[in-house]
């Protein structure tokens, strides 16, 4: 999933962006602050740097069970970080710009889903770093390299950014006219 992280991230925060009503312009913004959470360093994959890696080596997290917190798709993976976050933004005013820290919870959210769906044997933990579950399939395997990297995303991005812009009625009728 690794390259798709980002394109995901920017397809699910334009979504949230069409999908609550926002200007055009707000919601291409959502989709690309999300990708800034998405992969990378400020992502879920934090688990994977160096600094984090050492801090693993060093810390017998391993004695928890289950391999320890600290493992790739351990605690930095666990669904529970956005959705509190999410809540949390509810609970305090965030004025005009709410938005930002949302596009942040999405891109990290979106990397969870993109893991929930393609991380054969391995998914997302229910628990804080154990019980993972997700629909395994092969991680930068057939399916996500020919069909949701160059197609799905693509065409989802397109269909939203003419939802975004207020144009995909035009272009439901102009195919619908074409067909008849």
């Amino acid at each position: 999933m690794g390259p798709t992280h980002v394109p995901f991230a920017f397809a699910c925060g334009l979504g949230y962006g069409v999908a609550v009503g926002m200007p055009a312009v707000q919601a291409f913004a959502v989709g690309v602050l999300a990708t800034a959470t998405s992969a990378g360093r400020f992502s879920p994959d934090v688990d994977q740097r160096p600094g984090w890696r050492r801090t693993d080596r060093a810390v017998p997290d391993e004695a928890l069970g289950a391999g320890g917190p600290m493992q790739h798709r351990g605690v930095t993976h666990w669904w529970f970080w956005p959705a509190l976050a999410w809540w949390s933004l509810g609970q305090v005013p965030t004025g005009v710009v709410g938005w930002i820290p949302q596009a942040l919870v999405i891109g990290w959210a979106s990397h969870l889903l993109g893991d929930f769906l393609f991380g054969k044997d391995r998914g997302i933990p229910l628990g804080p770093w154990f019980w993972h579950v997700g629909l395994g399939l092969d991680t930068d395997g057939a399916l996500e390299r020919w069909r949701v990297r160059p197609v799905v995303l693509p065409t989802a991005v397109a269909v939203l950014g003419l939802a975004a812009v207020g144009q995909l009625g035009a272009v439901f009728e102009m195919v619908r006219r074409a067909a008849a």
